[in-house]
This record gives C-alpha cells, sequence and structure tokens, in this order.
C-alpha cells in the first residue's frame, strides 16, 4: 500500500497567531544562532499546551482524570470520518444524528470555522458544540471529536459541559483542525499528543493520509 497524499490538518504555531484569550501568549526565543558565532541554532518556546491544534486529556477538568500522557494513543490514531456540517450555527445532536456516526468512530466535524483568516485575532463567534451533540457522541461511544477551532465549547459560557460529557467518557477531544481543503470522507489521521507528564493537554501535528488503491496508477 503506497500513501497517495498527506493532508496537513494542523495550524501553523508562529506569534502572531489566534491564542485563546488569557493563556499568556507565545513566546520563541533564539538561544544560539549560527549567524551570530553559535555552534547550532538553538530555540526554546514559551506557549499554552491548548494553543493551536492540540488534544485535551481528562485531567484539563478533573483533577483525578488521566493526564495527557497516560492517555489511550488508539484515540489519536487510525481512521476517521470527516463531515462538513457547513455553516450551523452551533452543533446539536439533530445536526450530526444521521450522518451515520458508529460505536469506536473518529469523527472531524467540518464547519465554517475552517474558512476564519489565520491572520485574525480570537474570534469569540466560532462554531462549537452543544450538550446535546455531547451526550449523542458519548452515548454512541466513538473514540475521538475533532472540532475547527480552540474550543469545542461555547466562548464565555460559565460552563464546560462539552468538555466534562467527553472527557468524563475518556472520548478524545481534538481542538483547532484546520480542515478548510479536507473533502468529506474517511481517512487515516494521525494526531498524537506528546507525551508530558502530569499535563492537561498538548499540541499536535494532525495528518490525514490518504492511499493509493489497489491497481491506481501513480
Amino acid at each position: 500500500m503506497q500513501i497517495k497524499r498527506i493532508i496537513d490538518v494542523s495550524a501553523t504555531i508562529k506569534p502572531d497567531m489566534a491564542l485563546w484569550p488569557d493563556d499568556g501568549g507565545l513566546k520563541i526565543s533564539r538561544r544560539t544562532l549560527i549567524s551570530e558565532g553559535g555552534a547550532c541554532n538553538l530555540s526554546s518556546i514559551s506557549f499554552s499546551l491548548h494553543t493551536g491544534t492540540h488534544a485535551d486529556a481528562p485531567f484539563h477538568f478533573y483533577d483525578e482524570g488521566r493526564d495527557i500522557a497516560s492517555l489511550d494513543l488508539s484515540r489519536f490514531i487510525g481512521f476517521v470520518k470527516v463531515f462538513d456540517l457547513g455553516n450551523v450555527n452551533n452543533i446539536s445532536r439533530s445536526d450530526i444524528e444521521k450522518l451515520g456516526i458508529e460505536k469506536g468512530d473518529t469523527v472531524f466535524l467540518k464547519t465554517s470555522n475552517s474558512f476564519i483568516n489565520e491572520a485574525l485575532p480570537f474570534t469569540e463567534e466560532y462554531i462549537a458544540l452543544d450538550v446535546s451533540a455531547a451526550w449523542y457522541l458519548a452515548n454512541t461511544g466513538i473514540k475521538c471529536v475533532g472540532v475547527d477551532y480552540l474550543s469545542i465549547d461555547e466562548y464565555n459560557k460559565g460552563h464546560h459541559d462539552v468538555h466534562m460529557v467527553l472527557l468524563s467518557k475518556e472520548i478524545g477531544i481534538i481542538e483547532g483542525l484546520n480542515l478548510r481543503d479536507v473533502e468529506p470522507g474517511t481517512y487515516f489521521f494521525s494526531a498524537l499528543p506528546l507525551k508530558i507528564e502530569n499535563a492537561d493537554g498538548s499540541p499536535i501535528r494532525a495528518v490525514l493520509v490518504e492511499f493509493e488503491e489497489s491497481g491506481e496508477k501513480k
């Protein structure tokens, strides 16, 4: 089996990217530079673990929940169903219950969020899930869900019900995907978090993979 195409669905980490409010900013520091006489180019970075495309661990909202290093990695690699929900206002059960989502699935939900200009600062008016959709996914028994903005919950609602429902079932949550150029369908995906002890989340490099079909010309 040959790889036909790899689609990068990750946000580019850079100083002027959109960040969650009060996340503390992002700083990339050049510690040594060859151009300044250093033996190598060496940098460090300071940012929230929930920057750009990232995974949430149950520990994000549950003190006794698993940290990111303890998660079942099968939730972050395998096959994924990508669904295009278009310009819905918010994602409710009625928007997803007829999509054919099954137990054990990973699902990525593409919305108009993916077309928000990357040069824009954080917007409060993004499309998120409501709790009816969260319970539907949890009761269906999916492995992981991915969304195309920085949170799966609505902004500034005073609660995090969607996170709480999904993480209580140890369902993987991937936030900040860029699905702009992705057509609906089934793909192989990899979105593995870093192995950071006692961490509540981790940045990831998320990709979709298409394979050559048997007999397809190279």
